[in-house]
C-alpha cells in the first residue's frame, strides 16, 4: 500500500509540475507575441541613440579578438549551435579536419542572406519597443561592465567543465537576454526564421520547437546560468497582403525550461565526445544528422574502408 500511495504521490507532484510550466509557458509565449505586435502596429519615431547603438554594435561585432575570453588551450570546445550535431561530426570539428565545400544556388544564398537581416531588424524592433510602446513587456537585459545590449558579442564567452572524468569547454553567444517587466524573470531569446511557406511555421508541420534548437538553448543554459528561453520563429513568407485581419500568423513562440536533468544528459554527450578526441578514437556516425554535416565525404571513405 505504502508504495502504491508513493507512486500516487510522485504522479500527482509530475502532473502539477508539467501544468505549472505549461501556464508559464502559455505567459511567455503570448507575452512575446503581443510584444512584437504593439511594436509593429505603431508608427516608429527615429530614435537617432538607437541607430548609433546598433551602428556600433555592428562595428564592435568586426572584432574577432578572443584573447581576453579565457580559452584554455588543449581543452576540447563545443559550441551551442553544435550541440545538437552527430558526435563524430564533433569530433571532426575539434581535430581541425577539412570541412567539405557547401556548394549553394544563388536563390539558397539569399534565402540566408534575408534571414540574417531579419535577425538584425528584430534586435532593432526590441530596442525600440523598450521607448516606444507605453507598456513594454520585455525589454533588453544590459551587459553590467559596458552597458551593451545582451546579445551577440556584447555577451560571447567561454566555460570549462569538468564531467564524467573530462575537461572540457564550451564558448558561444546568443541572440538576446530579455527581462520579462511583470516579474523580472531573465528570460533567454532565441530568434529562427523559416523562409519556406507561411505553413512552416503552422501548428500542422510546427507543433513545437525544433529539437536542435532546444539542444542549442540547454547549451546556452550552461553557459550563462539561464533557465528560461523563448524560441520565437518568424516566417520569412507572408500571407497574401489583402488577408488583413484574416491572415495566417507569421510567428510563432515556444517556451523551454531547462532543468538540471536537460543539462546533465547534455553535458554527458560532450564528456563522451571529448574523451575520444583525447583518446583519438572517433565516434560512430548518427546517419539520421548527415544532411547537413560539412564532414560527409571524410564519412563516407571511412565507411568505404569499414566495408573493404
Amino acid at each position: 500500500m505504502g508504495s502504491l500511495v508513493n507512486r500516487d504521490g510522485a504522479r500527482e507532484l509530475r502532473e502539477e509540475v508539467v501544468s505549472v510550466v505549461a501556464d508559464r509557458g502559455n505567459e511567455l509565449t503570448t507575452a512575446i507575441l503581443q510584444h512584437f505586435d504593439a511594436i509593429h502596429s505603431i508608427e516608429e519615431v527615429n530614435d537617432n541613440d538607437i541607430e548609433k547603438l546598433l551602428l556600433t554594435d555592428e562595428l564592435d561585432g568586426l572584432n574577432s579578438d578572443t584573447r581576453k575570453l579565457g580559452f584554455q588551450r588543449g581543452l576540447v570546445t563545443f559550441s551551442p549551435s553544435s550541440a545538437y550535431k552527430c558526435e563524430r561530426e564533433l569530433y571532426y570539428k575539434n581535430k581541425r579536419v577539412e570541412a567539405a565545400f557547401v556548394d549553394r544556388f544563388p536563390y539558397q544564398r539569399r534565402w540566408t542572406r534575408n534571414g540574417s537581416a531579419v535577425h538584425r531588424a528584430v534586435q532593432r524592433d526590441l530596442l525600440y519597443a523598450e521607448t516606444q510602446l507605453d507598456s513594454p513587456q520585455f525589454t533588453v537585459v544590459r551587459t553590467k561592465t559596458t552597458n551593451r545590449p545582451a546579445w551577440e558579442k556584447n555577451i560571447r564567452q567561454v566555460r570549462q567543465f569538468e564531467h564524467n572524468g573530462q575537461r572540457f569547454q564550451l564558448y558561444g553567444m546568443m541572440d538576446g537576454v530579455l527581462l520579462y517587466q511583470p516579474d523580472g524573470s531573465k528570460i533567454g531569446f532565441e530568434f529562427k526564421t523559416k523562409s519556406s511557406t507561411i505553413g512552416a511555421i503552422g501548428s500542422y508541420r510546427l507543433k513545437d520547437a525544433q529539437e536542435d534548437h532546444k539542444e542549442q538553448c540547454i547549451a546556452y543554459s550552461l553557459l550563462f546560468g539561464l533557465n528560461e528561453f523563448l524560441i520565437v520563429y518568424e516566417s520569412l513568407a507572408k500571407d497574401s497582403w489583402t488577408k488583413g485581419a484574416e491572415a495566417k500568423p507569421d510567428m510563432r513562440a515556444f517556451y523551454l525550461k531547462v532543468t538540471d536533468e536537460d543539462r546533465n544528459r547534455l553535458l554527458d554527450k560532450f564528456a563522451v565526445v571529448a574523451q575520444k578526441c583525447y583518446a583519438n578514437e572517433i565516434p560512430a556516425a548518427m546517419i539520421e544528422k548527415c544532411f547537413f554535416c560539412l564532414y560527409k565525404p571524410h564519412c563516407h571513405r571511412m565507411n568505404e574502408q569499414v566495408a573493404a
